[in-house]
């Protein structure tokens, strides 16, 4: 049987994404997503943590997920050593979770422990897969989308096995960030 991908442009996949109805969930396995988050990065380097303002409408779409009652679920990976990247998101992570997100971090052995793939996804209610595609400039350049059993049954399997060796981003700060 051949799975069927259909390919995503960048700007089509916040639709995607907002048609979720019950649950969203993001495998992130990069480790550095410098290039579409430079400016943010760039304030972290100077001290100057994050601006509320720039901010806003990603902290408005968590919260307008969780008032539609939709759960939102990520899982990052993280790196040996860590990169100045993930340094900066352990910092600023708790906007994500104060918005609603549930955010965890998995270390390299868990998820090579179960197999996860190294590549970035989304689980729309469980029933679409999105991977997300970036050059190698580090830029996000789309996504490819399937519906098909075999690939989102896999995908799901996936985020099962590792989702409760994800350490939620709290925790992990009190645990292993002392």
């Amino acid at each position: 049987m051949t799975t069927t991908w259909n390919r995503v442009e960048p700007d089509q996949v916040d639709a995607l994404l907002d048609a979720a109805r019950g649950a969203m969930w993001r495998w992130e396995c990069r480790g550095d997503y410098s290039t579409i988050d430079a400016t943010l990065l760039s304030r972290w380097r100077d001290g100057l943590g994050r601006d509320p303002e720039d901010d806003r409408p990603w902290v408005e779409y968590v919260q307008g997920l969780r008032r539609r009652g939709v759960r939102f679920g990520r899982a990052r990976l993280l790196t040996e050593p860590l990169t100045e990247y993930l340094r900066m998101q352990l910092d600023f992570t708790h906007m994500n979770v104060e918005a609603g997100a549930d955010v965890r971090w998995v270390t390299p052995s868990d998820a090579a422990d179960v197999g996860m793939p190294t590549y970035d996804y989304y689980l729309v209610d469980d029933n679409v897969v999105a991977v997300l595609d970036f050059d190698a400039a580090g830029r996000f350049v789309g996504a490819r989308v399937s519906v098909a059993p075999e690939v989102v049954n896999r995908h799901v399997a996936w985020r099962d096995l590792i989702w409760p060796r994800a350490v939620p981003h709290q925790r992990y700060l009190l645990t292993y960030q002392k």
